[in-house]
């Protein structure tokens, strides 16, 4: 049995409509900085479910709320020396709130399709955004 450390991550597509919120990470993020991507973060000990780690990351990161949470997909990596990770993805309808660059991250975007094919995005977002629309 290992000792190392293990990460559980949460992560959602938010959609409205035909747009699909991502965020461009801070460029003094430690994974990916200055990439676009999904809203998502850690889940903490004192957060009760999966479903309230992922309310309070879209909180913290965007601003906003969600409804009708689903989980699209589940991965774990292993992360040498670091560990651990297992990486939860969701999808999910935007509820209400004003989208603003938050914590880690430095921009705010609905874009539809097309225009998420052009950024420069962190490995899978694009595949999982397709699935869930």
């Amino acid at each position: 049995m290992s000792s190392l450390p293990f990460k559980v991550n949460v992560s959602v597509v938010i959609r409205n409509a035909d747009k699909v919120l991502l965020i461009k990470r801070a460029d003094d993020e430690e994974v990916f900085p200055g990439f676009w991507g999904i809203p998502g973060g850690t889940v903490e000990p004192t957060d009760a479910t999966l479903e309230a780690a992922l309310e309070r990351e879209c909180d913290e990161e965007v601003g906003v709320k969600v409804i009708d949470i689903e989980m699209v997909s589940n991965n774990i990596n292993d992360r040498g020396e670091k560990g651990g990770a297992l990486y939860l993805v969701y999808s999910a309808l935007y509820a209400s709130g004003e989208p603003k660059p938050l914590d880690g991250t430095a921009a705010v975007e609905w874009l539809g399709i097309e225009e998420i094919r052009e950024l420069n995005l962190t490995p899978m977002t694009l595949e999982i955004i397709e699935s869930c629309l």
